[in-house]
């Protein structure tokens, strides 16, 4: 289970509403458990796996104007009939992983103990940290240079278009549309995608 904390730094002059409108857009599906929204600042929410994680993480990188913290709590067996409580842990995680400084279109994590105090969670769980930030570094390269047209190409590839339905529904070749995807990195994304689930679902492994 992971919390994601989104700061919002777009320059939109209705940004409590757009920030809403993004929190409820993701709480509506399955990679969502929990919200809370924090006015014109910005959002959070629980992802219940690796998953769902990295679904609302591309997302909001996508989105290119948000700020991206990722929190997680090493299990403690004590606390799992508590959802209340973890929660509450992972909400405040994902909060304290972005330190002083922050800006849009990156992605900060942080792993800390179980109970109060947020302490950081030292050693491999530090690491695999530090892995899981590196793995949305590589994806964010990738997807803040797309086109519009890249953008469109692949949102249907995530809908699961073939590359002939979606040049079809779009009104271009099959040839132009390998083409798109090419240019829009398509297959890096998804190699990124493998990549940042694998190291979240590290995380979730750590006793």
């Amino acid at each position: 289970m992971f919390a994601i904390h989104a700061l919002y730094h777009g320059r939109s002059r209705r940004r409590a509403d757009y920030i809403r409108d993004v929190a409820e857009a993701l709480a509506s599906t399955s990679a969502v458990s929990d919200v809370r929204i924090y006015g014109a600042e910005g959002f959070a929410v629980v992802s219940p796996d690796a998953d769902g994680a990295t679904t609302v993480v591309l997302n909001l990188l996508q989105a290119g104007d948000f700020a991206v913290g990722i929190g997680a709590v090493v299990a403690d067996p004590d606390d799992v009939g508590d959802p209340g409580v973890v929660h509450d842990q992972l909400f405040e995680a994902a909060a304290r992983s972005f330190g002083r400084q922050h800006r849009a279109a990156t992605v900060t994590t942080r792993v800390e103990l179980p109970g109060p105090g947020g302490v950081r969670a030292p050693g491999i769980p530090a690491d695999v940290a530090d892995d899981v930030t590196a793995a949305f570094t590589l994806l964010a390269h990738v997807l803040t240079r797309r086109t519009p047209e890249g953008r469109e190409a692949t949102a249907l590839m995530r809908q699961g278009y073939l590359q002939t339905e979606a040049a079809d529904y779009v009104g271009i070749s099959k040839q132009a549309m390998s083409q798109r995807l090419a240019a829009a990195g398509w297959q890096a994304e998804q190699a990124g995608w493998m990549l940042a689930v694998h190291m979240l679902r590290r995380v979730t492994e750590l006793v």
